[in-house]
């Protein structure tokens, strides 16, 4: 008898937590009935408010963005403007000396010294039909 006594001890100590723990379940279920609404108003103002936090957020970071390409266009467009006017004054410089370098190399006179020595056929021009006066003026 003694072991029936025990076993209904057990028996009556599960029975109790069993109707222990679907109190707890009520009382769960009716704090839940009973502030759902109000968690749920709470959970709504907390998910706007971080809502108006994402789109502040959002806005200084899309106007950063913009800020920061609208200087990268005009570093850019700097960058680009000096290289075309540097290359303008320096380029010309350059193929000019390449061209010379080809023409020295195959012989060709530059417009220089082209100029240079069609001044003195000018000048010898001169001087030999000066002389050729001369010449005519004393046969004579």
């Amino acid at each position: 008898m003694s072991t029936k006594k025990g076993e209904d001890k057990k028996q009556d100590r599960l029975t109790e937590k069993a109707r222990e723990i679907w109190l707890a379940g009520l009382g769960v279920f009716s704090t839940i009935e009973e502030q759902g609404e109000k968690l749920f108003n709470q959970f709504l103002e907390k998910g706007k408010e971080l809502e108006g936090k994402g789109e502040s957020f959002e806005k200084k970071a899309r106007e950063k963005v913009d800020s920061f390409s609208k200087y990268v266009e005009e570093q850019t467009d700097e960058i680009t403007r000096e290289v075309s006017k540097r290359l303008n004054e320096w380029l010309p410089a350059v193929m000019e000396e390449k061209v010379q370098a080809v023409m020295d190399k195959l012989g060709v006179s530059s417009q220089n010294e082209v100029k240079a020595l069609s001044e003195k056929v000018d000048k010898l021009t001169a001087a030999v039909e000066e002389l050729t006066k001369k010449l005519e003026s004393t046969n004579q």
